[in-house]
């Protein structure tokens, strides 16, 4: 069986939000505690929802809002997690996205944390590409490390018409170079769906 068929492509969106989640998820049952009573005076609840989610392929743009009447924020990404067969973590997690709709487009990944340094996440959309990008490693947290780059028009464009699957390598903690297969299947579309969310929320 072909390592692609092995690879269960997932999506999510939002790095930060996903990569909170996975931090955690194992965590939650020993720090949670008793919802308190709830108060008689209430904060109003917005009439637009906190957050929405749209699949395209194997691709999600997801959209959270933060802040409340004018000083809300609208943030939106398009992304995908990576999974192995048979494992319920992710193995790699992918976001392209931008802050706000003035800020350059951007890509993050998320990978666990046993990872070499110095070194980069490397991403070649096939086997042709000798460029790719390199994603700089920016943080690491006891559940995994983050890259990200700067994604230029060129490279979206190009990605945009991809049909094979991408490849995303790093070098671990044993000073071996891991590729992981990753789809394109769908990001067009999400792409086109990140362009029309990323404006602010209507008040």
């Amino acid at each position: 069986m072909s390592t692609r068929s092995n690879i269960l492509t997932r999506v999510s969106a939002l790095a930060a939000i996903v990569t909170c989640a996975w931090l955690g998820a194992n965590g939650w049952a020993q720090t949670a505690k008793p919802t308190p009573a709830p108060s008689t005076t209430q904060a109003p609840v917005s009439d637009e929802p906190a957050a929405t989610t749209a699949s395209f392929g194997d691709w999600i743009m997801r959209c959270q809002r933060t802040g409340e009447g004018d000083k809300a924020v609208r943030v939106c990404e398009a992304g995908q997690i990576i999974q192995v067969q048979g494992q319920t973590a992710p193995i790699a997690q992918i976001g392209i996205g931008r802050l706000s709709p003035g800020d350059p487009m951007g890509i993050t990944v998320v990978l666990p944390p046993n990872i070499a340094l110095p070194s980069n996440v490397h991403i070649a959309a096939d086997e042709k590409d000798e460029a790719g990008i390199d994603l700089t490693w920016r943080r690491c947290l006891p559940g995994n490390c983050v890259a990200d780059a700067k994604l230029d028009p060129e490279t979206i464009k190009y990605w945009r018409g991809r049909s094979v699957a991408g490849k995303l390598s790093f070098n671990n903690g044993a000073g071996r170079v891991l590729t992981i297969p990753f789809s394109f299947r769908g990001l067009a579309q999400s792409l086109d769906a990140l362009a029309k969310e990323t404006r602010p929320p209507p008040q």
